[in-house]
């Protein structure tokens, strides 16, 4: 899989939810020097709003445990805890300022709709993935541009499903180490 270090300028990419979440945990200069290229206007980067939901499920889940509220990523762990605190000052506000702010460097957000949601079975079927990465793969295909269809065809990511795609082209941070 190419380095993200070498994507092309100009490049229009797919960037996953774990990219992100690389960058707000520091474990990854690479992601983050990626992100500082699409603030720059260096490559175009898209997501969809199951990344954008993900990235706001993560970045709370991380300041929770940052801050002791829960010792895991257990999502009954940090409901049971915000239960507790109703009436009383959330003391849970960093994550919405990180996620606004990667909002903020100019992401394109292409729409997971109904259909979507329906004409994504090809992608699950023909590549046997989850349905959070059809809808990734599903919005990338079904890309448009001024009512033509211009899929995109590459994606910045970490996942390995992704690498058994025919045609598409996975940038991935060398930074990380292999699970």
């Amino acid at each position: 899989m190419p380095d993200l270090a070498t994507l092309p300028r100009g490049t229009s990419v797919f960037v996953d939810t774990n990219i992100f979440h690389f960058h707000f945990q520091n474990k990854s200069p690479s992601c983050t020097a990626f992100l500082n290229r699409i603030a720059f206007g260096d490559v175009i980067a898209f997501v969809n709003t199951q990344v954008l939901s993900d990235l706001l499920h993560k970045l709370m889940s991380a300041e929770a445990i940052a801050r002791k509220c829960v010792g895991s990523t257990n999502p009954q762990e940090l409901k049971k805890y915000l239960k507790k605190l109703r009436g009383q000052e959330n003391p849970l506000k960093d994550y919405q300022q990180q996620f606004e702010a990667i909002i903020a460097i100019g992401l394109q957000v292409l729409p997971i709709t109904e259909n979507l949601l329906v004409d994504t079975k090809v992608e699950r079927q023909q590549y046997y993935l989850m349905t959070g990465d059809s809808l990734h793969l599903g919005t990338m295909n079904r890309r448009k541009i001024k009512r033509r269809k211009v899929p995109l065809q590459d994606i910045v990511t970490n996942d390995a499903d992704f690498e058994l795609i025919p045609g598409l082209t996975v940038w991935k941070p060398n930074d990380i180490p292999k699970r």
